[in-house]
């Protein structure tokens, strides 16, 4: 009986990023805009978020 509630599913993630001037990038997936950069210390203007910044929200959502 497990069988027959098999469930399969397709997940599918298409995003493109590209480079900016110095560490800033920009990223798009779904419509979406969103950017990154990286703090001045090493490199970056600190205009957006870094994308280990990124990746802790999405485990927090």
């Amino acid at each position: 009986m497990a069988d027959d509630m098999q469930v399969k599913r397709e997940i599918v993630l298409e995003a493109d990023a590209e480079m900016l001037e110095r560490m800033r990038k920009e990223g798009h997936a779904r419509g979406f805009t969103v950017y990154c950069d990286e703090g001045e210390r090493i490199g970056g203007d600190n205009t957006a978020p870094p994308p280990l910044a990124y990746f802790g929200l999405s485990v927090g959502f």
